[in-house]
């Protein structure tokens, strides 16, 4: 493994870095990103089994949270022998599209790179949290989206193979919007046409990739509102898909053990990965199993 790259890798390679960078850490949360990257969480060589996973953490396109739903998701993902990727991606400095093109570009990258890092070009899945949901799920539904003159990769297959959504922001309109996001995304007075073309139960068409999606009944920062909105579109075309609701009210919960059912999500992820054979048995080989 030793020639795979170790170090984040920026999306935009081809143009100069912006200076000053004001990335910065603050309350254990990485804010005002200029220089999306990725970094990647290589598995063990005997246990890649081929499959990727980009993670999009969440923070309501203000912040990050790239400890709890970036890198202890991308540990869990490598040690199932999935190439696991934490994408940071531009924030409300820099308002739409900024973060679906970053979005995009993470998964045309890795998709450009399969071959030279061991991974199989049609296992190529997104997962996101809250505002990161929000990410992965425009990634999934609008993998068609472009500017011009924006991508040299654009000739790239942009769609997932597969999403995980944790407790996503879908729909920018109506009583389950999230204001935060829809704000720093979006600004104060967003055109209509925008809020619609972001609310993304708006947006799923036939060739939405398969899904797994998870919410809390109680949910008070995210209703549970959105991710059933999305899931009703999604099982219009895709009967590979979940949608489990757990009985907590929690948000963000990540991977924090003891929270009750909800803490089960990865085990049932898990099942459904290999049951769509996204993902390998390699359970034997994990510790603590």
């Amino acid at each position: 493994m030793s020639s795979l790259p170790c170090a984040p890798t920026y999306l935009w390679f081809e143009n100069a870095l912006v200076d000053p960078d004001r990335e910065r850490i603050q309350d254990q949360r990485v804010c005002s990103v200029d220089n999306p990257s990725l970094t990647p969480f290589w598995p063990a060589v005997e246990a890649a089994n081929g499959a990727a996973v980009l993670i999009f953490p969440g923070g309501g396109y203000t912040r990050l949270a790239t400890n709890h739903e970036g890198d202890d998701i991308a540990h869990w993902f490598s040690e199932r022998g999935v190439a696991a990727f934490v994408v940071k991606y531009r924030l409300a400095e820099y308002g739409f599209p900024a973060s679906l093109l970053d979005g995009l570009r993470a998964v045309r990258l890795v998709r450009k790179n399969a071959a030279a890092w061991g991974i199989d070009p049609t296992k190529i899945g997104v997962i996101g949290f809250s505002a990161g949901g929000h990410v992965a799920a425009s990634v999934a539904v609008r993998s068609e989206f472009a500017m011009d003159g924006d991508d040299l990769l654009s000739e790239i297959n942009a769609r997932p193979d597969f999403a995980v959504l944790g407790y996503p922001v879908i729909t920018l309109i109506g009583s389950d919007a999230h204001a935060g996001c829809r704000k720093a995304l979006l600004g104060e007075n967003p055109d209509s046409q925008l809020l619609y073309e972001n609310s993304l139960q708006f947006q799923v068409k036939d060739d939405a990739p398969p899904m797994f999606i998870f919410h809390g009944i109680g949910d008070q920062a995210v209703p549970v509102g959105n991710s059933l909105a999305l899931f009703e579109e999604v099982t219009k075309y895709n009967q590979q898909s979940e949608l489990h609701v757990y009985q907590t009210a929690i948000h963000g919960v990540g991977m924090i053990k003891g929270q009750g059912s909800v803490s089960s999500w990865p085990d049932a992820l898990a099942l459904w990965l290999r049951q769509n054979r996204f993902m390998a048995e390699v359970e034997s080989a994990l510790p603590n199993k």
